[in-house]
């Protein structure tokens, strides 16, 4: 079997345990850190959502918490107040300075804890100094897959962290696509915790197309294959009627010379920049499909999005996206532009569905007392 294929529905035997999560745990004196000074929500992807959700539960939980934020970040969570530590970092705008300020950290490990039970949420954070107690969390094995998609700094940074990371570190990952390229590159295992869907509130008041539109939430890195629809919209009028619209929340990236070549052809492209929980449903509710046409995925968390809003949403059937969705759910299309295209068109007169039977029950309440499950582990040991 190509070491890309998955197989469907399998998780670590921890993951699977079916204890109550809905009250505190009983053994819940202990420190729990989650270090995340790397962390910017002006550019939160998906693994920032992820940490938003499980620290909202784990204060629910967990009540002894410390959060290490950057200062800038720091500010935008009033409502962790009394529980964040700032870690000053300085400037961290472009990858090279982002890269330089977190090498920093590490070396001097100033302001970061000597003790206590650690989460790092983003795989590539861990000061030097630490020989403590961890848990990592690692989505993806991109710079591993698909290098070219990384930024050159960021590459060198996880092919020098990581390893040392999980030298000191238990490891979580959201799919058993991820745990088998961890297993294949790194040759060590790793809890495979499932996500939730991020419920979304009622629609906000908003300026949509008036027609309906294809919708894509992503931002512009090269994995999320903004090109594979660009393309298609030029090569076939049809399409041409349908508007396309993306999110596009930290900037057009390299894809401004292509989008400006598809409006030349006539095709309405609408860049909303970052949107609001409340525009994002607004978006998915009055979208004809949302699309998520990933070369790679760890999870693919906007597809449970778009489920949960009534919206169907197309899927690659690369990497992770099969576990995403139940093995029935019948928009998971190979990356031909011609499939794409007649499924989009065949929506326009499709009979309206319940999208929602597709969603994930998974909760965070569970996924975060799952992860304390691993981090009491690890501290116990």
């Amino acid at each position: 079997m190509n070491q890309l294929d998955r197989k469907e529905g399998a998780v670590s035997q921890l993951a699977q345990r079916s204890r109550r999560y809905g009250a505190p745990m009983k053994n819940d004196r202990w420190l729990l850190n989650i270090v995340a000074p790397n962390f910017e929500p002006d550019t939160v992807g998906g693994a920032g959502e992820v940490m938003i959700q499980l620290i909202g539960n784990f204060l629910r939980l967990h009540p002894n918490v410390r959060i290490y934020l950057n200062e800038n970040t720091a500010t935008f969570f009033p409502q962790w107040r009394g529980r964040i530590v700032e870690i000053r970092t300085g400037k961290m705008r472009g990858n090279a300075a982002k890269a330089a300020a977190m090498l920093r950290l590490g070396v001097s490990g100033k302001g970061l804890p000597r003790e206590g039970v650690t989460w790092f949420p983003f795989g590539t954070m861990l000061p030097f100094h630490f020989n403590g107690k961890g848990v990592v969390t690692i989505h993806d094995t991109l710079d591993r897959d698909f290098p070219l998609c990384v930024p050159f700094l960021e590459r060198k940074l996880r092919r020098f962290m990581i390893p040392r990371t999980l030298k000191r570190c238990a490891v979580v990952t959201s799919s058993q696509f991820s745990q088998e390229r961890i297993r294949w590159y790194y040759g060590v295992e790793s809890t495979v915790i499932p996500l939730a869907p991020i419920p979304l509130p009622s629609p906000a008041a908003a300026i949509v197309p008036a027609k309906p539109h294809v919708f894509y939430a992503a931002n512009a890195w090269p994995h999320k294959n903004h090109e594979f629809l660009l393309r298609m919209w030029r090569e076939d009028a049809r399409l041409r009627e349908i508007p396309l619209v993306f999110t596009l929340g930290s900037g057009l990236g390299a894809l401004g010379s292509s989008i400006a070549r598809c409006k030349a052809h006539g095709v309405e492209i609408y860049i909303t920049g970052r949107l609001s929980r409340s525009e994002l449903a607004l978006y998915y509710q009055s979208a004809l499909c949302s699309v998520l046409p990933s070369l790679y995925e760890g999870f693919g968390l906007t597809a449970q999005e778009s489920l949960l809003a009534n919206c169907p949403a197309l899927v690659s059937d690369r990497t992770s996206l099969t576990e995403t969705v139940p093995s029935d759910y019948p928009y998971v299309l190979p990356l031909e532009t011609r499939v794409w295209t007649e499924t989009i068109l065949a929506l326009r007169i499709a009979p309206k569905q319940d999208f929602r039977k597709w969603a994930s029950r998974t909760t965070w309440v569970e996924a975060a007392g799952k992860y304390l499950e691993v981090l009491d582990e690890v501290r116990g040991a």
